[in-house]
Parts: structure tokens; sequence; C-alpha cells
């Protein structure tokens, strides 16, 4: 993997994730950039880079919503090792299954933030919470899945060793 573009990559959806994206959307919702980078990594480079982008991401995004540790962190942490392992069989060319495969992970992130939000003492309601966010999440991110996967490919290194692929972090 190339790191400086990778690096680069990240700090730009950083940056579009906390000062572009909230002018652009409604201010309920809005897509999660820093979430898909975490799911498409985690699919497309294996299981140390998805997490220690998880890890990344999530700190970052607890740290700049301003929410306790953790709301974030613990599901990007679980998706991307569910992704990982997932990620193994997955071909540039099977981009429906990476369409799905970004859906479901929308729709387990947020079922494990609802988790967590319950479980450190906040009051939600599962089901609204759930229905409010659910639908325009699955939205943004079906229409942004395809994009952020192209990018996400492009990043990703390809060496040959004893007559397989491989990668390299």
């Amino acid at each position: 993997m190339k790191k400086l573009s990778c690096l680069m990559t990240a700090f730009i959806v950083f940056i579009l994730q906390s000062s572009v994206l909230p002018f652009i959307c409604d201010g309920i919702t809005q897509p999660n950039l820093v979430f898909l980078f975490v799911v498409l990594m985690a699919l497309h480079h294996g299981q140390r880079v998805g997490v220690v982008t998880a890890l990344i991401g999530g700190v970052c995004q607890d740290v700049v919503i301003g929410n306790f540790l953790g709301v974030h962190l613990l599901p990007y942490l679980v998706i991307a090792f569910a992704c990982s392992y997932i990620g193994r069989g997955i071909d540039k060319d099977q981009w429906i299954l990476t369409e799905l495969i970004v859906l479901g992970a929308t729709e387990c992130c947020l079922i494990l933030t609802c988790a967590v939000l319950f479980i450190s003492g906040q009051f939600i309601n599962g089901a609204s919470y759930l229905f409010e966010f659910s639908i325009p999440m699955l939205a943004y991110h079906g229409i942004l899945a395809l994009p952020v996967d192209r990018v996400v490919w492009r990043l990703r290194r390809d060496e040959l060793y004893y007559g397989h692929m491989g990668y390299r972090w």
C-alpha cells in the first residue's frame, strides 16, 4: 500500500467529514465518510490495515464530535474485524458484493452504536434511533460506496511473492 497516498486520503476524508459535509447536509444525518473508509480499507487491505484505520478513525471521530470515547471506536473495530475476514475473497470486479457488504456494515454499525449508547446509560429509544438514521445512512452509503471504493482500491499495492499475490503495509 502506498503510505503517503493513504495518509493524504485519510486526511482529506477527515476534513470532508468534519468541515464540508455538515454544511452540505441537513445537520441531522450526513454520510459517514470515515466509516466508509474504514469498511473499504478493511475489505481490500486486510485485518491489520483495517484495524489501524478503525482505531484512528474511531478515536478521531469521537474526539471531533465530542462524545465519550468509544461510541464510534468500538463499532468501527468490530466492523473492521468482520469486513477484513469477509474481504479475503473479494475481487475488484465484484462491485455488487462490495455494495451489499457496505450496506450491511452500515446497518450493523448503527445497531452497535445504539447498543453502546444504551449500555453507557444514555436514554435512547432503539427503534426510533434505527428508523431515523437507517434509511438516510443506507441511502448515503449506497450512493457513495462505489466512488469511495475506487479511491480505496487505488491505494492497494499488489506485489508478487513466490508466485501469488500478497499485500504489503
